[in-house]
Parts: C-alpha cells; structure tokens; sequence
C-alpha cells in the first residue's frame, strides 16, 4: 500500500510538471525573445490553447506578455494598462458605444499582424467580449477573414516555395524516424539487457515495453500534452497495480523508469533527450547492479524444507541451517507460517564474500527452487 501511494505521488508531480511546462521551450523561440527583449528578467513560458509559446516577463518593472509560433515567429506582445491611459479617443468611444458597461481589462497590443491597437475586455455572463481599437478611435475588422481573403487572392503556388517545403517533409520524417528509431534502443536495452537479464522475468519485461512503445507515438506526436493524458497514464498504472500481482521495490523503479524514458524521448529537444536517457540508463545499472550491492542486506520469502518438525519455530537454528546451507550472512528470520515438513519464512540476509561455490544460493535477484517473492511489496 505505502508502494502505490509513493507510486501515485511521484507520478501525479510527473504528470503536473508536464501538463504545465508540457514541452522544454524550443530553442528558436528562446533565441527570437532574447533577441527582441534583451533586457527582460523573469521569463515564465508556457504552452497556449493554440499551441504557440506565451512568456510573461518584466521590462522595466511591467509586466508583459509576448507570444512567439513554435518556430521562433513574433506574433505579439500585450501589456496591461488603466482605463484612463486609453488615448482620448477611445476613451470617447467606450463611452459612446458602451456607457455603464463594466470594464474587465484593457490591454495594449503591438501585433505582427495587426499593428499597433488597444483591447477592451468588457465583462458579460458567459464569456466575455473583446473590442479592439485604433489610436484614433477606429474598431478593428475581423482580420482573420480578410487576411485569408488576402492570402488567396494575392498569392499563387510557387514551384521553388513548393520545393523547399518537400524538401522540410522530407528532413522532418528523417528525423521522426530517428526519434522512434532512438527511442526503441534505449528502452530495449533498459527492459531487456539490464531489466530482464538480471530478473528474468518476461511478464515485467513486457509491461515495461508496452507501456514505452505503446505510448511514445502518443506523445511524440502530440505537441501538447494536457493533463488529462497525464492522468489517463495513471489510470493505467492504476489499473495494471490492481489487476497484477503486487510489485516489489525493484519493479516500481524500473517501471517508473520505463514511463520516464517515454517522456523524456518524446518530449525533451534531441540533445537533452540524449543526456536523460544516459542518466536513466546508469541509474538503472549501478542501482541494481548485484556485484556492488552484495554487502547489502536483502529480504526474501522463502519455503524451506525440514523434517525435523522441533526446529521449525526455533529461529536460532534456522539462522544457522541457512547459513550453513547457502552460504549466506542472515541477520534475521520472521517464521510466517508452518506446513507439513516445510516453514514458510521472511528473510533477512546478504551474500557472504567468502561462500562457498558448491552450496545453494538464496535468490538474491530471483531464484525458481525457493523464491515466492521479494519483500517491500508496493
């Protein structure tokens, strides 16, 4: 139980922390804004519902608002203003057009598209209504019509545009391949070479695969991720932690590192994808590497043969007849249970430096003769 919690906790900070930032900020786009607001101190990114970039930054103690596309394009920079700094005209025409209407915000905006002009947010039961002005008092049209308008009456196909896109696609799908093509590699080396050759386990091994290559091509090609998905993803491990036997230590980490390694190969830029995906791979084989941690003491169920039924409950020689009959160091037994010439007992026990080759072996990383399963159950 105290498994799944810590399970749930870190997985719902994991899932926040992506439904916020979802994407690491391309560098296009951070190069474009410190081109354009050097100055600027505190910068806060985050994705819109449109799927461009809003950072919120101080310029000479105001706060502003600047939007840029995913690949570095200004669209447009607000920033909040009183009613009363509105140019005269327009205060006119709010009291004209609007009188006694409340007023929710006012807004000046230096767009890409639109030019200069001034928003007035005025409040109504539902959502609430934008109008934008000119200096002089003017309202701006619908400029989304007419600059589609524009864009087919202005412009025609043109071969070389029309060359350079292909050529883009072409370079674009190059590099999804190797995102998929990367991504494979290091999740099978993860699942089958460190996972799977140390726990022989081919049920873990293929919850481990399934959970990476079923949903990599979800996030990879989502360029948003929300935190409905986030929570969908837990309700997945929910469901495989309700349904499956209960997992041990060990497996959490390893399946919390199968689900960080999706998000990292599908969300962070390929150099920083690249370094994570290292760290994840190392912690996994110096963690739970068994020649390092022999020392450590491990715990382990086991069913342990013995006709002599006046010893079963008598922990002293039981400690001793383990000792001696695998070779280990115990430092402590639980009795669980006592069947007919069989005791079920919970171990406590390390690998001793000098053993002797020829005895029996506890299973300190899995055993089939009498491993039932490892303690520190999730």
């Amino acid at each position: 139980m105290k498994g799944t919690i810590f399970l749930a906790t870190i997985l719902a900070a994991l899932f926040g922390l992506v439904s916020e930032h979802a994407h690491a900020v391309p560098p296009e786009v951070e190069q474009s804004f410190e081109k354009q607001y050097p100055d600027a101190a505190d910068p806060s990114w985050e994705v819109d519902d449109n799927a461009n970039w809003e950072v919120n930054f101080l310029l000479k103690d105001e706060k502003q608002r600047a939007d840029y596309r995913p690949n570095g394009e200004w669209l447009e920079t607000e920033v909040s203003i009183r009613f009363e700094d509105l140019p005269d005209a327009i205060q006119t025409a709010v009291k004209r057009d609007y009188p006694g209407e409340d007023i929710s915000e006012v807004e000046k905006v230096d767009s890409a598209i639109k030019g200069e002009f001034f928003d007035v947010e005025f409040s109504r039961d539902g959502r609430n209504r934008d109008v934008e002005y000119r200096a002089n008092g003017e309202t701006l049209k619908d400029f989304s019509n007419t600059m589609e308008t524009a864009a087919e009456i202005l412009f025609e196909p043109i071969p070389e545009l029309n060359a350079d896109l292909k050529d883009a696609s072409e370079i674009g799908r190059l590099e999804l391949f190797f995102e998929f093509a990367f991504n494979l590699l290091v999740i099978i080396i993860y699942a089958y070479f460190l996972y799977y050759r140390r726990h022989h386990d081919h049920k873990m091994l293929f919850l481990l695969l399934g959970f990476n290559l079923f949903l990599f091509p979800i996030f990879l090609l989502n360029s948003v991720l929300t935190a409905g998905v986030g929570f969908t993803i837990f309700a997945l491990l929910a469901l495989v932690r309700l349904r499956s036997d209960t997992f041990d230590k060990t497996e959490v980490a390893y399946l919390l590192g199968a689900v960080a390694i999706t998000f990292i190969n599908s969300v962070l830029p390929a150099k920083a994808e690249y370094v994570a995906s290292v760290m994840v791979l190392a912690t996994a084989y110096f963690g739970d590497h068994p020649r390092l941690w022999r020392d450590a003491y491990q715990n382990v169920e086991i069913r342990l043969p013995l006709d002599e039924i006046s010893h079963m409950l008598d922990a002293e020689f039981l400690c001793r007849h383990i000792e001696e009959q695998f070779g280990v160091e115990v430092s402590d037994v639980e009795i669980m249970r006592v069947q007919k010439k069989q005791v079920r007992l919970q171990v406590m026990y390390r690998e001793s430096l000098g053993e002797t080759p020829s005895r029996k072996r506890l299973p300190l990383h899995g055993g089939p003769t009498y491993k039932i399963r490892q303690s520190g159950k999730s």
